[in-house]
């Protein structure tokens, strides 16, 4: 914004171009998902990604940014869809996805650390030359990506796995991820403001988010050790329903304690709950599909939660967005205990009913084209 003159409205358009992206990315790439070579994807966009990033080092004109921040969107929307995917084909999604969200607390934790001294060396050109060199030292790790599917592209998929019998509609899971994060996610661009008010000054801040970071990476470790078993599946609707209260808490700056408290919760259950939700999508399909539409509709849910939340809060008091996030954590915590109860049925006639009802039931996928809908 400094550097090119930006007000605050084209700076929003440049971040909502790049989120619209990311989630077009990956619906696009969602009817592919059974047969996808991931190896070649996630080369092809990481390139993408660099290929953006340096030339947004260079160029001037907004126009020419624009269309950049729409090929970076592009490319890490397909990195987005590779993880997914591939955490899919694994037997244990929760958890292999919680690794992967380690890994990635741990770049950015790197990144922040480096940024403010790539901006101090070389302004704009060295922020978007740092994230490019970032990614050209990534990509050879992306080799380690599991490459084809086992599921052959004509093959016959069967909607669940490991004696989870779901009648459930794929797109409650769909609903109950885009619930959550719009939910959890509608405070957070204004944390900082609410924060001041609370009376917290920008450094205190800063060792609050530190603090914030730590805990997520602890979740991230406990959420991998758990597993996929019942037991992490029994404690995601707590979890939602904590963050519900906490989304309201952290949009009063009632006193230092609580604002610290209900943000700390709200940012480090998010390191549990979101590969949780993605591993129920991909438990209930192995192709990868549905969780790389989960996470399509969190972006959306991201890029249009934001400007309403902005509306709600234009008067300097954000217990509208506080109240907006509690309500959809809650609708959120409501569909996962449906699904909780049609995957997981307490009594042995309700399993025997949902065994005999579901028996048949199977997701075909023809071509990379799976008929969900």
């Amino acid at each position: 914004m400094t550097d090119l003159h930006l007000n605050t409205f084209q700076a929003g358009i440049w971040s909502t171009v790049e989120m619209l992206a990311y989630a077009g990315a990956m619906f696009g790439i969602s009817p592919w998902a059974a047969g996808l070579h991931l190896r070649r994807v996630a080369l092809v966009a990481g390139i993408m990604v660099v290929v953006a990033q340096g030339t947004s080092a260079i160029v001037a004109s907004y126009g020419i940014l624009l269309a950049l921040r729409l090929l970076a969107g592009t490319g890490l929307g397909m990195l987005n869809a590779v993880v997914n995917i591939g955490t899919a084909r694994s037997h244990a999604p929760a958890r292999r996805l919680s690794l992967v969200m380690i890994v990635q607390t741990v770049v950015f934790t790197i990144a922040s650390l480096l940024l403010p001294q790539a901006t101090a060396l070389g302004g704009r050109a060295g922020v978007f030359g740092f994230l490019a060199l970032l990614v050209v030292f990534l990509l050879p790790l992306m080799g380690f990506t599991t490459s084809r599917s086992s599921i052959p592209r004509s093959h016959r998929v069967s909607i669940t796995r490991s004696g989870e019998r779901s009648c459930v509609h794929p797109r409650f899971i769909i609903a109950a991820v885009v619930f959550y994060t719009s939910g959890s996610l509608a405070i957070w661009p204004f944390s900082a403001h609410v924060g001041h008010l609370a009376g917290l000054t920008n450094t205190a801040f800063g060792w609050l988010a530190a603090v914030a970071n730590i805990g997520g990476l602890a979740m991230c470790i406990a959420g991998s050790l758990l597993g996929d078993g019942r037991a992490a599946f029994r404690l995601l609707a707590p979890a939602v329903l904590l963050t519900a209260l906490a989304c309201v808490v952290q949009a009063v700056p009632w006193s230092i304690p609580a604002f610290c408290t209900a943000f700390l919760l709200n940012y480090a259950l998010w390191f549990f709950i979101y590969p949780n939700l993605i591993g129920i999508a991909c438990r209930m399909d192995p192709t990868g599909r549905l969780a790389t539409l989960c996470s399509g509709g969190w972006m959306i849910s991201q890029a249009s939660v934001t400007p309403l939340s902005g509306l709600l809060g234009r008067n300097g008091h954000f217990l509208g967005v506080g109240l907006l996030g509690m309500g959809n954590c809650l609708v959120s915590t409501l569909l996962v205990v449906g699904l909780y109860f049609s995957m997981h049925g307490r009594t042995r006639n309700r399993s025997m009913s949902q065994h005999r009802s579901c028996k048949n039931k199977q997701v075909y996928v023809r071509s990379g084209l799976d008929t969900y809908f």
